[in-house]
């Protein structure tokens, strides 16, 4: 290699590290938890579910909690507040349900709201579900992190919240605490009654 070659092949390197680090790409390990599919993971990194099948060597889209994962892509958490708001969200995974609740100790369904997207960096004021319903952009497709809200659960009107995962899931504090639960079946599947961003 003449000296020509390596003054051209470090500038390509070295402008190539400087475009994947300044556009947030990168290579990462991630944990499985419970609610994940491949498809909401390479949503979460702007990459393609058979990106990371192929890195991983996949052969189905099964996947289990806990196992790890290699992930090329580019980290839209920071980026995105509703995003991280259900990251954070799946930690409480448990907790109990006390009404009026918004800390760690226990949530009501309008707390966890509150709690999960201060936390996340979102400017957000502790509301019911009712006046996070109004205050809402009302979508017809949701994306993950959006709201999900319900009508005559303990009471007349929307009365319920929880927080849009993806895959017909939501993850909310029910009277059982903090829980994914399907929102194309049973009890609230009959009670749904819109989509909402903030």
């Amino acid at each position: 290699m003449n000296k020509f070659t390596k003054i051209i092949a470090s500038f390509v390197l070295g402008t190539s590290f400087f475009l994947s680090t300044t556009s947030g790409a990168f290579a990462a390990t991630y944990t499985v938890k419970s609610g994940d599919t491949l498809y909401s993971i390479a949503k979460k990194y702007n990459t393609t579910y058979q990106e990371i099948m192929e890195l991983n060597g996949l052969t189905s889209t099964l996947i289990k909690v806990g196992q790890k994962l290699e992930v090329n892509g580019t980290d839209n958490l920071t980026e995105n507040p509703n995003l991280k708001a259900v990251e954070l969200a799946k930690k409480y995974i448990g907790v109990p349900y006390v009404f009026g609740g918004s800390s760690p100790s226990g949530f009501d369904c309008s707390g966890f709201i509150y709690y999960v997207y201060k936390n996340a960096g979102k400017s957000i004021s502790r509301e019911t579900a009712a006046d996070y319903y109004q205050k809402a952009t009302k979508v017809t497709s949701p994306k993950v992190g959006d709201l999900v809200f319900f009508s005559n659960t303990y009471k007349k009107g929307i009365s319920h919240v929880g927080i849009y995962i993806g895959d017909g899931q939501m993850i909310n504090a029910s009277s059982s605490g903090v829980k994914i639960e399907s929102i194309k079946t049973g009890y609230w599947k009959n009670r749904l009654s819109g989509y909402g961003r903030i």
